[in-house]
């Protein structure tokens, strides 16, 4: 103890300068990990603009008014072609068509958003948005496969009427195109992947379920089956432990439901646990999310907490899930 006190007595501004040296290069890569990000996600939408396309008959842009909206003969259209169908549902919620409106949700939506039945939906979602009667236009911004994803912008005044829940009047809408008709998904929900596959990682197996993608964010269900004769722990709350995304880019998407209960990251053996997080990741036709990264496993939790240092603990091992 005295020759380390010695030692430090002696070499205390090196420690110091090395110490604030150290800090300094992590602060910076911090930093330009984040302009990075900022930078890739505003490469993204330029990206996506240039993808708009003229699909389905609908220009880039519309706008349409109460006098397009309100005839009885909007209600009778057909749902082939998106703004047939955008017409219809908006035309269902202005006049407090609530069961109508509901029924051209997909099942994707209704599930993800907990839109459980058409009086639910009426209450979180169109008596918040529709307070009174709205106009609106469409911009086109991506298109994937059966998906057409276009921003809406609403024209009515939510805010005089008590809308305060949506006091932007811009949303993302996805229109999703099944046996020549469209359905609506709303509410910046963009749809639902199913993966359902599962991954072998010695003695944890790891399963992908859905991915629910937002305009803003990305939710996965994950299944994580413990295999060993340990009790595990797949990942802790603290900051750099956290489960992540990543690209081929190197881009890092963190995880960000604020804390997850401790119990649903622990596994004992043989047990198999199920959890959802939300990781950071802007919804990006041209730039996909492809790994899932578990950094840091614990491979015996209870000799992890009898450690005194567990900062040092070594007993961990990292999962990489290659999922696309």
């Amino acid at each position: 103890m005295n020759n380390f006190m010695r030692f430090f007595n002696k070499n205390q501004k090196n420690i110091f300068l090395a110490t604030a040296v150290v800090i300094f290069v992590i602060l910076i890569i911090v930093i330009l990990n984040q302009y990075y990000i900022a930078q890739e996600e505003n490469n993204q939408k330029i990206a996506q603009d240039k993808q708009l396309t003229t699909e389905n008959g609908y220009s880039n842009q519309e706008n349409v008014t109460l006098d397009n909206i309100e005839t009885e003969s909007v209600k009778k259209l057909n749902n082939n072609t998106i703004e047939n169908t955008m017409k219809k549902f908006v035309s269902y919620c202005n006049s407090g068509d609530y069961v109508q409106a509901y029924n051209m949700l997909t099942d994707d939506c209704k599930e993800a958003l907990k839109y459980n039945d058409a009086k639910t939906f009426k209450e979180y979602y169109i008596d918040l948005r529709f307070p009174e009667k709205q106009e609106y236009s469409l911009s086109k911004w991506a298109v994937e496969g059966d998906n057409a994803v276009y921003l809406v912008t609403f024209n009515g005044d939510l805010l005089a009427t008590g809308g305060e829940k949506y006091s932007s009047n811009e949303e993302y809408y996805t229109f999703v195109k099944k046996d020549n008709e469209y359905k609506i998904n709303v509410n910046n929900y963009i749809y639902c992947e199913n993966k359902n596959t599962r991954y072998v990682f010695d003695d944890i197996d790891v399963k992908i379920g859905k991915i629910n993608r937002y305009s803003k964010y990305e939710e996965m269900t994950i299944e994580i089956k413990n295999n060993s004769q340990k009790t595990i722990a797949v990942t802790t709350n603290d900051a750099g432990n956290r489960v992540y995304l990543t690209n081929t880019k190197g881009a890092i998407y963190s995880s960000i439901n604020s804390v997850l209960d401790e119990q649903d990251l622990i596994l004992n053996a043989g047990e198999t646990k199920e959890i959802t997080v939300k990781f950071n990741k802007l919804y990006s036709v041209a730039n996909k999310a492809d790994k899932l990264i578990f950094p840091k496993i614990i491979l015996d939790y209870e000799d992890y907490l009898s450690t005194h240092n567990r900062t040092a603990y070594s007993n961990t091992t990292t999962i990489t899930v290659q999922y696309n």
